[in-house]
């Protein structure tokens, strides 16, 4: 089991909202090395979808922690009964969120504003823990307030070979124990391509209701 911190200090620069100001949108349902897992992440989030319908829900809400531009968001417009919403702090994003026609608001999720931040039944954060200073702090947060959590990370990278951009790495024993130290049960354990993705299950969270 590996969980690598590959900055110094208490907070790393690639999760400050000072680092994403001026980065570019990045496009990642159209870019072929991202879209299997978005994919993928897709079929988890059906998944949990079906389960609390099956439950008699009619009305199911989730909560994109770190949207991006919006991509994985557009693919979820239409479905019945689903009400869907983002956060990113990343300027250059908001592109995206009019472009895709989808609902999102810049907000630092995990800093300044955590305390603003609605969660849903279902929380999202595809290529999210491995940017932010403490990522077992950010599960068990969700786990408070979301019943699932699709999450996905890198399960390849060590500190000799990472993404400049990423603050941890873990491969799947260490992000599973990552995931399970929120309260979670792990439903699904999945890997596409250099992915990692997770369905994981928090009973007596307490969601908001609306976004």
């Amino acid at each position: 089991m590996a969980e690598y911190k590959l900055f110094e200090g208490d907070t790393p620069h690639v999760s400050t909202a000072a680092f994403h100001a001026r980065r570019e949108r990045a496009p990642h349902l159209e870019q072929p090395v991202h879209r299997p897992r978005l994919e993928m992440a897709l079929e988890l989030i059906a998944a949990a979808y079906v389960r609390m319908a099956n439950e008699g829900r009619s009305e199911i809400t989730l909560s994109d922690l770190g949207c991006g531009d919006g991509g994985l968001l557009q693919t979820l417009n239409g479905i019945v009964g689903l009400t869907a919403w983002g956060y990113d702090f990343q300027p250059s994003n908001q592109a995206g969120w009019i472009e895709r026609g989808v609902q999102a608001e810049l907000a630092d999720v995990f800093g300044a504003d955590r305390d603003q931040i609605c969660l849903g039944d279902i929380a999202v954060a595809t290529e999210v823990l491995e940017h932010v200073a403490d990522p077992r702090g950010v599960v068990r947060w969700i786990g408070e307030h979301s019943r699932y959590l699709v999450a996905s990370s890198p399960w390849n990278e060590t500190p000799e070979a990472h993404d400049e951009c990423h603050a941890w790495a873990w491969d799947q024993d260490g992000y599973r124990a990552l995931i399970e130290q929120g309260g979670f049960t792990i439903l699904r354990h999945e890997t596409v391509g250099q992915f990692q993705v997770v369905l994981a299950e928090q009973m007596g969270a307490a969601p908001c209701t609306s976004s």
